[in-house]
Order: structure tokens, then C-alpha cells, then sequence
């Protein structure tokens, strides 16, 4: 789905002077959130476009989640989770619009597809993942995706996968 070659980045991008660490660290974001497709995006891959939550909403949080870890002592990044809980906004308000769907939902054809590139499928669902982290815990969510990565690298998996992943965690 993601190719490291044809990731395009536009002109807010393109520092042509000093820049404040909102930009910077709104840059960086994109660089991860983009990184991150290449695990869930690439090496594992949506069955239907009813999980591409799951590319997106994954990448959505694992940007924030690393950022948070990265240790910069030349120019901090500003709180980082305040950044994502800014972002959770624009999750709310694609929620209160009469076009809101379900995180995971139905979609018919590949058309339709194209009507759930938004804040409900980045923002919102990216909440839901963190608050599934911070319901198992760090170590037993790095555990699951190490195995579901594992269990279907290079293939197409479902929501039931994923949740399965975490649920073989809770049963060690």
C-alpha cells in the first residue's frame, strides 16, 4: 500500500528558515506516521477496505507513541500527547457530521472507499488505540503486534485478527 520512494512531501515541508518545534515536530509526525504503513500498510495488509482503519488509525498513533519516546535535548518536542488529543478534535467533529460512520465499518466497493479518508478513521481510531494501550499495557501491546506482525507478515488480515493478537497476550 505505502512505497518508501513515493512518499511526497508539499512545500509546508520545505524549510527555507529557522522553524518553531510545532512545525518541526508536526514534520516529523508525518515522516513517522508514513514510516509506520510500512508495517501495518505493507508488511501486513488490510483484507477489505472495512479495517483501513487499521492502516491508518495504527500510523495515526504509532507516530505519537514514538515521538513521545524520542529523547531530544537540542530542540524538545512541545508535549506531544497534547499534539495528538489536538488531533482527537478533528476525529470529534467528523463524528458530529451527518456523514459519520463507524470506526470499523462496511464498505461495499472500492468507491466507497474513498469517503472514509478522515477524521474518524486517523483521529478517532487512533484514540481507540490508545486507550487499548493504555488498558493492556505497554508491554503486552508490543508483545501482541510483535505477533501479529509475525503471524501474518506479508499477507491480509481483519479487525479479528488484530484483537485476537492482543487476546493471545491476555491468555499467557
Amino acid at each position: 500500500m505505502e512505497n518508501a520512494g513515493c512518499v511526497t512531501f508539499n512545500d509546508l515541508y520545505v524549510f527555507k528558515e529557522e522553524v518553531d518545534v510545532g512545525r518541526l515536530a508536526r514534520f516529523a509526525n508525518t515522516i513517522v506516521h508514513e514510516l509506520v504503513h510500512h508495517w501495518f500498510g505493507n508488511l501486513v495488509t488490510m483484507k477489505w477496505w472495512n479495517d483501513l482503519w487499521l492502516n491508518e488509525s495504527f500510523a495515526d498513533f504509532i507516530s505519537y507513541f514514538c515521538m513521545s519516546k524520542l529523547q531530544i535535548t537540542t530542540k524538545p518536542f512541545p508535549h506531544v500527547w497534547a499534539m495528538a488529543n489536538q488531533r482527537k478534535g478533528w476525529g470529534y467533529a467528523t463524528d458530529q457530521k451527518i456523514t459519520t460512520h463507524p470506526i470499523a465499518g462496511d464498505v461495499p466497493h472500492t468507491d466507497a472507499a474513498e469517503s472514509i479518508f478522515d477524521g474518524i478513521t486517523y483521529a478517532k481510531g487512533a484514540a481507540t488505540l490508545r486507550q487499548l494501550l493504555a488498558l493492556v499495557g505497554e508491554d503486552l501491546f508490543s508483545n501482541a503486534m510483535g505477533n501479529y506482525f509475525g503471524t501474518y507478515a506479508w499477507g491480509n488480515a481483519t479487525l479479528s485478527d488484530f484483537i485476537g493478537s492482543i487476546d493471545r497476550e491476555f491468555i499467557k
